[in-house]
């Protein structure tokens, strides 16, 4: 796991493997959590269910899975000014926490985005 951080803030996390086991990508005051699972043949969870808790969140997050291809994001600090450019490829993911990002795609590529909801059209271009 990779953190990327512009003036001391947290903007984005990027996994490229995963550990044995479960491991938190994210911490518990993120609104979006990320789990990786790694886990040998044959291993159960067993059955289980979430009760209701009201969770109230004002950030959106998102999280980017590349299923194939490649692609870039350019990241941009809260003050709107770019500062990284980083790839990702095919299985490898990355969570934007804060600030923003623009996305160019350099091969065919497929992704699955996540973010918390319910998703309202707020996107503001820098």
């Amino acid at each position: 796991m990779e953190k990327f951080f512009y003036k001391k803030q947290l903007i984005g996390i990027r996994a490229r493997s995963f550990a044995s086991g479960v491991t938190a990508l994210t911490n518990e005051t993120q609104p979006l959590q990320i789990l990786s699972l790694k886990h040998p043949k044959g291993k159960q969870v067993l059955p289980h269910t979430h009760r209701p808790v009201r969770r109230i969140t004002n950030r959106l997050q998102e999280c980017i899975v590349v299923i194939n291809g490649k692609i870039q994001v350019d990241l941009y600090g809260s003050d709107k000014k770019h500062f990284k450019k980083i790839y990702l490829k095919t299985g490898e993911l990355f969570m934007l926490v804060s600030g923003g990002h623009a996305l160019t795609v350099l091969e065919d590529t497929k992704i699955f985005e996540i973010k918390n909801g319910p998703y309202k059209n707020d996107r503001e271009n820098l």
